[in-house]
């Protein structure tokens, strides 16, 4: 009910939040397919958020993977997916279930708790679950954007390191 509701005004812009979530798998595929036939049919772009990185991946072109109101990694998704780069979109992705059984990847698990956002850490917003935490600079500096081929990372490592543990762990 609610995406007839969201469509009947023939917008050029709908903001999905979570409209899979919670959803039997068999129902969630037809909810995305739905919106997917939507989206083509009526030129319609849509805003998709979502945890579940793997619906994001089958739904979006492009992705901005934030963390505590910051955007830690951006860029077209075949790009932010395949290897990703950003350590917080890293630990996301290792928690999607690959269905081949030969297929081992590692999974990451963060540690700590998440931070308030409200009263967000100084520095990498992330610094504080970062398993690959290079110093002080985390904890005190907003990390630069370094651009991939229009992508974006927001991270101090550098990215000639990023695209090193990426090889060795995605491929």
């Amino acid at each position: 009910m609610a995406i007839a509701r969201a469509f009947a005004g023939r917008p050029r812009l709908v903001l999905c939040d979570e409209p899979a979530s919670s959803l039997d798998v068999s129902v969630q595929a037809m909810v995305l397919n739905l919106l997917l036939r939507l989206q083509q049919e009526y030129g319609v772009s849509l805003v998709f958020i979502s945890h579940d990185l793997s619906v994001v991946r089958y739904l979006s072109d492009y992705v901005a993977v934030i963390y505590l109101g910051r955007v830690v990694e951006i860029g077209r998704a075949e790009k932010v997916f395949s290897p990703p780069y950003h350590p917080y979109t890293e630990a996301l992705l290792s928690a999607i279930p690959i269905p081949d059984p030969t297929v081992r990847r590692p999974q990451i698990r963060l540690e700590g708790t998440v931070p308030s956002p409200t009263s967000p850490p100084p520095g990498c917003r992330f610094h504080t679950r970062c398993p690959r935490k290079i110093g002080r600079v985390c904890e005190e500096t907003e990390p630069p954007a370094a651009e991939r081929d229009g992508h974006l990372i927001y991270c101090h490592i550098p990215l000639a390191e990023l695209e090193q543990t990426q090889m060795a762990l995605f491929t």
